[in-house]
């Protein structure tokens, strides 16, 4: 990842690219593929595998899905690199890895536009059902935990330089824990996986209201 570090109480620094995140990218383009992506039960074992390698009834039981169902969904996201067998297990007990990259799919294209859409319907709708469910599950947290969780809104007059720049700055903060997401050793005790969403965009222009 570039260094794009900057003192304290200097201004944003112009980017030869858009932010970089700490972690591989891949652009997704093939309206088969997005439209593949765009299932709620396919999103949901791709977050689920991101913690680490299981099975089909595995991910079945913490989805609350048949195995059936979910070796059929997983074998349609190995189609298109986004899982693959792990290795071990046996006969149909075969556990399932998630790549370990990010995916884009901004410049899918015109041809691409509606199964773009209907992917970033899927991944949003999940991101806001993966909070619920953790609101619904708050109280029973330890303090810790309720106490670090994170729901915010900020508004700040920003140019898009200067929002890139903020972007980045989310990306460099995440970046000195993003190796322990392939290596368990690495993880210290009582860590978990920690679902961060955060979307920064501008308001409509001329001063119309979004709402």
């Amino acid at each position: 990842m570039a260094d794009d570090t900057v003192p304290a109480g200097s201004g944003p620094v112009r980017r030869d690219g858009p932010p970089t995140p700490p972690f591989p990218v891949r652009t997704v383009s093939d309206p088969r593929e997005l439209r593949a992506l765009a299932h709620p039960v396919r999103f949901a074992l791709l977050d689920l595998l991101a913690e680490g390698p299981l099975t089909a009834t595995q991910c079945a039981e913490r989805l609350g899905e048949t195995p059936a169902n979910c070796s059929y969904h997983l074998r349609q996201l190995a189609k298109y690199g986004h899982v693959f067998p792990a290795g071990g297990g046996h006969g149909r007990e075969r556990p399932w890895s998630a790549r370990e990259e990010g995916i884009t799919w901004d410049d899918a294209g015109p041809a691409g536009e509606a199964a773009r859409a209907a992917l970033d319907e899927a991944v949003d709708a999940f991101r806001f059902d993966a909070w619920r469910r953790f609101w619904r599950r708050r109280s029973a947290e330890p303090e810790e935990w309720r106490r670090a969780a994170l729901s915010t809104d900020v508004v700040a007059w920003l140019t898009a330089d200067e929002l890139e720049h903020v972007t980045q700055g989310l990306y460099d903060l995440f970046a000195p824990y993003e190796h322990r997401a392939a290596d368990a050793s690495a993880r210290p005790a009582g860590a978990r996986a920690v679902r961060f969403f955060a979307y920064g965009y501008p308001g409509a222009p001329g001063g119309r209201s979004d709402r």
